[in-house]
């Protein structure tokens, strides 16, 4: 990853204040998009196998996933050792509020 893909990385991820769903992860461009879902289905993820599939700094890996934590895909796991951190990939996120239905859609339906 250049620096210009690590800067597009950052933007993406500062630019949604919602909580980031497994699902949500194709929207992201290239490599950030298919390391996080290799870290989804594996489940698990250290520090240094996620700045090794990005090819980034040992800091800048630790830049994206800080952004990754606050917004609730990953979460620091308890097989974190002293020598390493480890993340683990929530499987979902906190639903999203609903949108109310309009109140004349049952009427629409039975028409």
């Amino acid at each position: 990853m250049n620096q210009q893909q690590f800067e597009r990385a950052v933007q993406e991820l500062r630019a949604g204040k919602e909580d980031i769903r497994p699902s949500d992860v194709v929207v992201y461009s290239e490599p950030l998009r298919s390391s996080l879902t290799q870290a989804i289905r594996l489940g698990r993820i250290s520090l240094t196998d996620f700045s090794k599939l990005l090819e980034v700094e040992r800091t800048q890996a630790q830049q994206l996933i800080a952004l990754l934590v606050e917004r609730h895909l990953f979460y620091v796991s308890a097989f974190t050792s002293p020598t390493d951190t480890y993340y683990e990939t929530r499987l979902s996120a906190s639903t999203r509020p609903m949108t109310r239905l309009r109140p004349d859609v049952w009427k629409k339906i039975d028409d």
